[in-house]
């Protein structure tokens, strides 16, 4: 093999001769008798976008459906304690009304402006409430 050396400095490569008249020559002869046809763009071609969005969309909802199952409890029902309609009107439904009665009473109640009140006029007042003087008596 040569060293470096001994390569000349010119370039070992050469264009054969009369390259560059015949090229467009032989380029246009090889080509004469074809016909350039072009196919028209078949329905998968143009849908193929469509395609790739709508199975993209369904990969996308069947992951999300199979996450849902596998991270979710499926039997909540069974799990929550049985009761009664009674049971739950009594303990629920009466500690909302008194938890709301309790947060419209004013913190801290100013009794200085209330005189006593008799007998007599609480006797008079439920009289011209008409109310029975039987059940007035009862009650007192």
């Amino acid at each position: 093999m040569k060293d470096l050396k001994d390569i000349a400095d010119k370039n070992p490569f050469k264009v054969p001769e009369n390259y560059f008249e015949e090229v467009n020559r032989k380029i246009i002869a090889s080509n004469a008798g074809k016909v350039n046809e072009t196919k028209p763009e078949g329905i998968y071609r143009r849908l193929k976008p469509f395609l790739a969005v709508a199975a993209s969309v369904a990969v996308l909802i069947l992951l999300s459906y199979t996450a849902l199952k596998i991270f979710r409890p499926s039997d909540i029902t069974g799990k929550l304690p049985e009761i009664s309609l009674q049971e739950f009107s009594d303990t629920y439904l009466n500690d909302i009304d008194i938890l709301t009665l309790e947060e419209g009473i004013p913190a801290v109640a100013s009794y200085d402006g209330v005189h006593e009140v008799s007998n007599a006029e609480i006797i008079d007042y439920l009289i011209v409430e008409n109310i029975d003087l039987n059940e007035i008596y009862e009650i007192l």
